[in-house]
Order: C-alpha cells, then structure tokens, then sequence
C-alpha cells in the first residue's frame, strides 16, 4: 500500500473531524447555557407557574418595595372583602345565631365606603346570611375611618399578596385616595395568613355597624 496515500487519507480526515468538531461545539456550548438558564430561572422563580403547588404551598406575589404610608389622608373609595369565621354567639340547630356580644354572621363579608359630593355610600354585605345593609352617610364618616386605618396601622400591609389552596383566610382590601394613592391587600388560603398587629377584620365590621345604627340603616330586621 502506497504510505504516501494512506498520510494524504489520514490528513484529509483528520481536517475534516476537525471543521465537524467547531461546528458541532457552538451548538452544544448553546444547549448547555439553555438548560443552564432554565435551571437558574426556575431557582429564582421567573418561569415557574404562579398557581399554588398542589401541596398547599404558599405562593407569595407580595410588592415588598410597595409604600407603607399615604401622603394623603382624603380616602374617596374604600372596599374590604373577607370571611368571618368568628363561632361567637351560640348555635341553634346546627346554625350560627349573631347575639348581643357576636351580631356579625359567619360568611363572605363586603364593605364598601364610597365619597359622594356631599356625602358617602356605605354597604354593608353578607350575602350567604342574607344580609345587606346599605344607605348615605355624613362624609365625616370617611374621616373616621382613614383615623381606624392609621390607628392600626394598616398602610403596612399595602403590597400584600400571599395564596395556597387551603382553606382559611380571605382578604381583598383596596383604599384609593384622592391624591391617586391607593392602598391594597390581598391574602387567601389558610397559610396566607396576615399580621394581627395590622389586621382584624372585626375593626371594620364594628366600625361599619356603629356608624350604621348612628344613621338608622342598621335595624333589628336586618339581623337573621
């Protein structure tokens, strides 16, 4: 066999392997980096689906650069929705009676405080106990309240935003202001649980029932 040949075969081939290796190396240098920053973005959260593990994990979605106070103190719109689970009071047949110490009945509760011209639009709101309690109030009632807001504190739950599957709490809270702040909350699920130091939904119901009964919307009639 000619040696000379067999060198000239052996070269070509080797040229060859080599033009094959780069560029077959760009292309597994850019795989590795995709599975790379697959495995980085899932790390940190950024692709992986928002809904909550099917364990019941925690999903926190909180803004935690989100301001903790307002400029402004003239709130124009307020809305709280949450479930009252309180069992004070005493059951009968199986069912929840509110009494003189518990009249907030068990359930899905909305409260909306809404500035008018002149006045304000207050609802009160349990629709799987039936009840509604709605009417015009003084504007000073608005007053009133952002005093409860900044007495407890409760611009430090703005930004606010933890879910899971389980059954437990439910909080939606938005406060607008006129200035164009706005304050807002959101929790639900058993171990999206909130600050006690800044949260109570009991705040808000007495505050809405007192000055309901001081406006004649909240009557004997209204309570189951």
């Amino acid at each position: 066999m000619n040696v000379a040949f067999l060198q000239d075969a052996v070269s070509a081939f080797l040229q060859k392997m080599t033009a094959l290796q780069y560029r077959i190396l760009p292309l597994t240098v850019a795989v590795c980096a995709w599975g790379c920053m697959m495995d980085i973005t899932q790390a940190n959260g950024f692709a992986k689906d928002t809904e909550p593990d099917l364990d019941g994990a925690v999903t926190d979605m909180s803004w935690r650069d989100a301001p903790k106070s307002t400029v402004s103190r003239d709130i124009v719109d307020f809305s709280v929705r949450f479930a009252w689970n309180d069992e004070t009071g005493h059951s009968e047949n199986g069912r929840f009676i509110p009494d003189a110490e518990q009249p907030y009945p068990q359930g899905i509760w909305l409260l909306t405080l809404k500035k008018t011209q002149s006045a304000a639009e207050m609802e009160m709101r349990c629709d799987t106990a039936g009840l509604r309690v709605a009417g015009v109030v003084p504007a000073a009632v608005l007053t009133a309240l952002q005093h409860l807001v900044e007495t407890h504190g409760i611009a430090r739950l703005n930004g606010h935003s933890k879910r899971d599957t389980a059954l437990g709490e439910l909080l939606d809270l938005r406060i607008d202001y006129a200035s164009g702040e706005s304050i807002t909350a959101h929790a639900e699920g058993g171990s999206a649980t909130l600050p006690e130091k800044h949260w109570n939904p009991l705040w808000f119901l007495d505050f809405f029932r007192t000055y309901a009964l001081d406006n004649g919307l909240w009557l004997q009639h209204d309570v189951p």
